[in-house]
C-alpha cells in the first residue's frame, strides 16, 4: 500500500498566478453556482478580480442532464464552445443542436437558452459590449464548427495553423481563434501588445512563455495574459498541440477599462 503523500497534498501545484499572467491548472480547479446556469457547475477560471483587472470573463460550464442556461445580463456579449456532449441552443425562433467544437456568438441583449438533455461541457467567455464604431451594424448570432474551419499558416508556417472562429469585422470587439502546432513548432517571436488573452489548451502540450518563465502546459490548462504580457509557446510531445484563444480588437486603446 503507498501511503506517500500527493504533490497535491503537499500543497504542491503548477499554477502560477500575478499581476501580469496567470497559468490554471486542472488541480485547483474550485466548482460553483450561477444565477443563469442551473443544473451546471460552474468553473470561473478568469474574472475581473485578477491580476490588474481582466476586462472578459472566461469559465468552463459542467452541464448535468437537463441543465439550462439563460442570457446574461443585457450589456454582456456570450461565445459559447462545446468541449463534450451536445447542448440545444435556442434563439431567434430557432433551435440549433451543437456537439464537439461547435461554437456560437450571441450578442449583447440577445434572448436565448442553452439546455443539456445528456452531460456536457461548454467553454464559454462573457464580454461586456463596446458600442461600434458609428455607421456599423450591431454583430449579429454567429455559429460555426471549428473542425470545419480550413484554417491558414501562420506567418507562413505549415506547421502553425490558425482558424478564426469569428469574422474579422470592426463591428467585433473581441475574436475567438485556435492555433494548432505540429511537434516541434513554436510561434516565430515573443509577443508583446496592449490586448489581452484568455486560452484554453484543448489537445496536446507544450512551453508557454510568460513574463519571464518557461512553464510547461497541457490539455486542460487555462491562460490569462494581460495587457503587455510577454509571451510565446512552444509544442512538444508526439501530436499536434491545439488552444483555444479570445483576444479584445477594434476598439481604441484608451476605451479599454
Amino acid at each position: 500500500m503507498n501511503c506517500q503523500p500527493s504533490l497535491q497534498q503537499l500543497g504542491q501545484t503548477r499554477s502560477v498566478v500575478n499581476q501580469e499572467y496567470a497559468l490554471l491548472t486542472p488541480e485547483t480547479f474550485i466548482r460553483t453556482t450561477a444565477l443563469e446556469w442551473k443544473n451546471t457547475a460552474c468553473i470561473v477560471h478568469i474574472a475581473p478580480v485578477i491580476g490588474q483587472g481582466a476586462r472578459f470573463t472566461q469559465f468552463t460550464a459542467e452541464m448535468a442532464p437537463g441543465a439550462e442556461a439563460s442570457a446574461p445580463p443585457r450589456d454582456i456579449q456570450r461565445f459559447v464552445f462545446v468541449l463534450d456532449g451536445e447542448v440545444e441552443l435556442s434563439v431567434n425562433g430557432e433551435t440549433h443542436r451543437l456537439g464537439e467544437y461547435d461554437y456560437a456568438y450571441l450578442p449583447a441583449g440577445t434572448d436565448h437558452t442553452l439546455r443539456s438533455e445528456q452531460a456536457a461541457r461548454v467553454s464559454v467567455f462573457e464580454k461586456r459590449f463596446h458600442p461600434q464604431l458609428e455607421g456599423l451594424p450591431a454583430p449579429e448570432v454567429f455559429l460555426g464548427n471549428e473542425r470545419q474551419l480550413e484554417g491558414y499558416e501562420f506567418e507562413g508556417d505549415p506547421g502553425l495553423i490558425a482558424r478564426k472562429l469569428l469574422p474579422d469585422a470592426a463591428q467585433f470587439d473581441f475574436i475567438v481563434t485556435t492555433m494548432s502546432y505540429a511537434p516541434g513548432a513554436t510561434l516565430p517571436y515573443v509577443e508583446i501588445h496592449y490586448m489581452e488573452h484568455g486560452l484554453l489548451m484543448l489537445e496536446g502540450e507544450g512551453i508557454y512563455r510568460l513574463g519571464e518563465r518557461l512553464l510547461p502546459v497541457t490539455q486542460g490548462d487555462v491562460i490569462w495574459m494581460g495587457a503587455h504580457c510577454p509571451q510565446w509557446y512552444g509544442a512538444l510531445g508526439k501530436t499536434w498541440s491545439k488552444y483555444l484563444l479570445y483576444k479584445d480588437m477594434n476598439r481604441h486603446p484608451l476605451e479599454l477599462r
